[in-house]
This record gives structure tokens, C-alpha cells and sequence, in this order.
């Protein structure tokens, strides 16, 4: 069969890059909340701040470089294996998955709890989650993201830290091209 032979002979030949990988970022700690949400920004929308027409003219540029690249043949059953990889190696992140702890911003005179800081605190004072004198947050923050969308909410009422227990943050992120340098940098800065 036709059908099946240019199917195999497609799968037998087909490539994996090794731009893809694997990072896991660790910290003993907290976490600022919106430390965070800005790092988690940073790192999933890279060019947000940048012009439309910037961007209009670097994606236009892209599908030209990747025109010019060699692009695999099959004519007369020459396969070419060539990658074809865009000449800028641009971070591109497709998933991350974490669990936080979390620390509420607090009041110039460090004595409470800044109220209304950020989407969580309120209800955590209010329901007793959130300790006031120092803004430690008992439940569980989850993060997810798949590419360019995320969030980070706190997980199930069963899921709190136990007093005695280290608090510790843990985030791990697949993409292309990941910088590690820069994803440990920003991931360290959200400690408070």
C-alpha cells in the first residue's frame, strides 16, 4: 500500500531535536505571590512590553529565515535530514508545573498582614489560613502553565503545610532553548 509506505518511510526518518529539555528549580522558603505571577510573565511572555510592528517585522524575518533554511525532501526518494531550526534560539517554554509556599506581603512596619494585596490574602485572613503577624500562608500553592497561560491557586483545603514541616517551593518547566542561568536567577529572586 501506498499510503503506508510513505507513513513508515516518514516515521523511519523523522528527527527529535535536542533543544527540548527539562529544568526543575528548587528553593528552601516562600515565595512572594506577586514576585512570582511577575517572574512567571517574564519568562512566558517574553516580548509583551515590545511594539506590535516590532513584532510584526521579527515574525516576518522569522518566516523568511525559515524559507531560506533546507527543508526535508522526498523527490525521487532523496530524503533530506537536515534540521531546520530558526537562526535566533529564543527560549520557548511549553509547560510548568509546581507546588509553592507562600508569604502575604506586610505592612511598612512588618507588624500585619497588608490587606487586600494580592487575590488570596483576604479570604486566608478570614478563614484563619493566613497567619497575620507574619503573613505565612498554611495551604499549598499549585502552578500550572502551558505555554503562554498560567496560574497559581491555592490547592485543596487537605493539602495546608503542618507547622513543623520545611517549606520549600518546587517548579519544573519543559521547553526549547531554556535558558537555565536565567530561570534560576528569576526563580530565586521570588524568595522572600
Amino acid at each position: 500500500n501506498e499510503t503506508t509506505s510513505s507513513l513508515s518511510n516518514s516515521i523511519r526518518h523523522h528527527q527529535h531535536t535536542s533543544a527540548v529539555g527539562t529544568i526543575a528549580l528548587f528553593g528552601i522558603g516562600s515565595v512572594d505571590l506577586q514576585k512570582m505571577n511577575a517572574w512567571l510573565a517574564s519568562i512566558l511572555w517574553p516580548d509583551q512590553d515590545e511594539l506590535d510592528k516590532v513584532l510584526r517585522a521579527r515574525l516576518e524575518e522569522n518566516l523568511r529565515n525559515s524559507n531560506d533554511n533546507e527543508t526535508p525532501s522526498l523527490e525521487k526518494g532523496n530524503i533530506n535530514t537536515k534540521p531546520c531550526e530558526p537562526k535566533s534560539k529564543k527560549q520557548q517554554i511549553y509547560r510548568a508545573k509546581g507546588i509553592l509556599s507562600v508569604v502575604h506581603p506586610l505592612t511598612p512596619d512588618g507588624t500585619k498582614v497588608k490587606e487586600t494585596s494580592n487575590d488570596w490574602v483576604d479570604d486566608g485572613l478570614a478563614s484563619g489560613v493566613v497567619e497575620p503577624d507574619n503573613g505565612l500562608d498554611r495551604r499549598r500553592y499549585i502552578v500550572q502553565a502551558v505555554n503562554d497561560l498560567w496560574e497559581v491557586l491555592p490547592a485543596s483545603g487537605n493539602l495546608c503545610w503542618e507547622g513543623n514541616e520545611t517549606r520549600c517551593c518546587k517548579i519544573v518547566v519543559i521547553g526549547k532553548w531554556l535558558d537555565v542561568k536565567k530561570l534560576h536567577e528569576g526563580f530565586d529572586e521570588c524568595f522572600v
